[in-house]
């Protein structure tokens, strides 16, 4: 393709190299000499290059649609579309096809942007099942990679990762740890990057509020030093809470710290990851995201748990926060009986934390946790234009899929546009359906226009109507 200029608001000019889903997403590299993939519809657009976008009517109002420039990506079009017919949204179309959240995206750039610049920040996440929780934590992930930002998430359950177990919690967030610049995972590469740079080593220790047997500082001095590769990848392990300390490892790090699973741990693991956050920030990185989802466990465990799970939620609330700005007070998360450790390696840690729950009588407290502008609620208060957005960018893909025009014959596609975004709202808003049922009917739709061409819009709208109990405007 031919080199492009393009404008974005905040990170001003660059040049197009590349797009991706039907041009859904632009790969940049601007000016500054930074790289970002993007969603095309963030970008300025020139009225005068021929490309700006029709109106689109509908039922009740017209509204200009976001640009995409249209290139073939069949397969992976496809791909898209299997998960689409479950009412999921693949990872990488997390933020192309987000049905409205424009507000809960603002307050999650917001969030991101004090976790860089101040230090931290906190979001609860609060919903039924099946109105985008998870979705919601896949689209806080994208954009703090593209912030610069390292991601870890864990998913929470009963049985492998509990909410009240900290070193499970902690496992799980390292062993997905994802980068901006890399597709590797895990702590190898922060720790490889960092071993190579002795100033690094030395800012780091010097900044850890231990004077001895600190975890991480030990692990950096062991691997600077440690010559056997198969040391240092039991030592990477071991650190990542995978494995004991082996023969191997001893070599290297002879007298490792204890990394403890029994017990009070909240501490040492809330300490551990915002030092991971601090080494990220040496070695030119925003921060760390700590991205947890399914909390809502949470209601089904006893007294002690809840306890345990309390001092994990409460331990990392208050390192993100600092003690300036958090609810959580530090005495009430106890020590364990053999050490004692900071709730945070520093003050400024530069971390994010992020946590989705379901909303019930028995969930955490997050209210006395947390201020009211720091919790999100997800509900089913979705207006038309949303609803619209999300049909024509669906349009997009099933059209790439299939191999078929864009846009397909106006008498066909018109009626369905206009009308059944409305009656899909009116559903949602009166409980009748959620949104995973949205996002399934949006592909049903999409497919029966296409497999029955004698399959009239008129037909299909009235069937739809009846099926959601609702009269057609």
């Amino acid at each position: 393709m031919q080199t492009r200029t393009v404008v974005h608001p905040q990170l001003g000019p660059g040049t197009l190299l590349k797009t991706y889903m039907g041009g859904f997403e632009w790969e940049v590299l601007f000016e500054s000499g930074r790289r970002f993939r993007l969603p095309a519809r963030e970008f300025e657009h020139d009225p005068t290059n021929g490309n700006e976008p029709a109106t689109v009517p509908t039922g009740r109002f017209s509204f200009t649609p976001r640009v995409a420039v249209l290139e073939t990506d069949q397969f992976r079009a496809r791909q898209s579309l299997e998960a689409l017919r479950f009412g999921i949204v693949p990872v990488q179309d997390a933020e192309t096809l987000t049905i409205g959240l424009e507000a809960e995206r603002v307050s999650l750039d917001r969030a991101l942007q004090r976790s860089r610049e101040h230090g931290g920040d906190v979001q609860a996440i609060i919903g039924d099942y099946g109105f985008g929780k998870s979705h919601f934590i896949e689209l806080a992930a994208r954009r703090a990679l593209r912030e610069n930002m390292l991601v870890a998430t864990a998913s929470l359950d009963l049985v492998e990762v509990p909410p009240s177990k900290a070193n499970e919690i902690y496992r799980a967030l390292v062993h997905s740890l994802r980068y901006p610049d890399t597709e590797e995972q895990g702590l190898a590469p922060l720790l490889r990057k960092a071993v190579v740079d002795h100033g690094v080593l030395e800012q780091f220790a010097a900044q850890s509020p231990r004077q001895t047997d600190d975890p991480l500082v030990e692990v950096l001095k062991a691997l600077a030093e440690c010559p056997s590769q198969r040391a240092f990848d039991d030592i990477v392990l071991w650190i990542s809470g995978q494995i004991k300390p082996t023969a191997d490892l001893r070599s290297c790090l002879r007298k490792p710290p204890r990394l403890y699973v029994a017990g009070e741990v909240a501490r040492q693991y809330s300490y551990l990851l915002t030092g991971l956050s601090v080494l990220a920030t040496l070695l030119g990185y925003a921060g760390l995201a700590v991205l947890i989802d399914e909390s809502e466990h949470y209601s089904l465990l006893r007294a002690r748990q809840r306890d345990k799970a309390d001092a994990c939620f409460k331990s990392l609330i208050y390192a993100a926060l600092g003690p300036g700005n958090s609810r959580v007070n530090p005495t009430t998360i106890p020590d364990h009986t053999k050490v004692a450790y900071d709730l945070t390696f520093a003050s400024k840690p530069h971390l994010f934390f992020l946590f989705a729950l379901t909303e019930s009588e028995n969930r955490m407290p997050v209210d006395q946790w947390l201020a009211p502008a720091q919790i999100i609620r997800l509900d089913d208060r979705f207006i038309e234009r949303d609803i619209v957005e999300f049909f024509r960018t669906l349009l997009r893909y099933h059209s790439l899929a299939y191999g078929y025009t864009y846009p397909p014959p106006h008498e066909r596609y018109d009626p369905i546009m206009r009308e059944i975004p409305g009656l899909l709202a009116r559903a949602l808003n009166q409980h009748r359906i959620n949104l995973r049922e949205v996002i399934r009917l949006a592909v049903t739709t999409y497919d029966l226009l296409y497999l029955h061409p004698d399959y009239l819009p008129d037909a299909l709208l009235d069937e739809l109507a009846s099926g959601l109990r609702l009269q057609r405007f």
